[in-house]
């Protein structure tokens, strides 16, 4: 019995250990962030909602070629629905939407170079969108908008990618 608590207690100390330990790591890893992913909200229009992704970032798709991003941002409008075919009568509905993967500064040069390479696929491209001081920062037609460039679905789009680009100025 006394075997049983010990390896209890022991076992306990250990989880609570891990659990700590995972949490100051995450911890480390937003204060590497900088201010221009951190602060992102700043420039999120009205009803554009934001997500920064810095966990399980291996197991999230990203444009073809490329290696694990510093951090993601997804920004989805799910207040506004659009359809794919504007003349078409279908129950399928998108809601604008962007990613942004960020990956360090030090790899534009690799980054530019797999942008290049992979222009001769037709689907989920890198292609380059901004950077900062800190990070070169790339999407993919086929997540702006779910790969819908249609007027409509752009003229939602649109200003947040405009948002964007100021926001990202500041950090140059």
């Amino acid at each position: 019995m006394m075997v049983n608590k010990k390896l209890f207690i022991t076992v306990g100390v250990l989880i609570f250990i891990i659990l700590i330990t995972g949490c100051i790591d995450e911890e480390k890893t937003k204060e590497k962030l900088g201010d221009e992913i951190l602060n992102i909200g700043e420039c999120v229009l009205k009803d554009w909602n934001y997500e920064i992704i810095i966990e399980n970032i291996e197991e999230i798709e990203r444009p073809h070629g490329l290696e694990k991003p510093v951090a993601i941002v997804n920004f989805t409008n799910s207040h506004i629905e659009f359809g794919y075919y504007p003349n078409v009568n279908t129950d399928k509905k998108y809601n604008p939407s962007l990613q942004l993967y960020f990956y360090d500064i030090t790899k534009k040069q690799e980054i530019m170079e797999i942008i290049d390479k992979e222009k001769i696929y037709s689907w989920c491209i890198p292609i380059y969108f901004d950077e900062t001081r800190k990070y070169i920062i790339v999407t993919s037609p086929c997540y702006i908008n779910h790969g819908i460039f249609t007027e409509e679905a752009m003229s939602y789009y649109s200003p947040l990618e405009i948002s964007l680009k100021e926001y990202f100025d500041k950090f140059k």
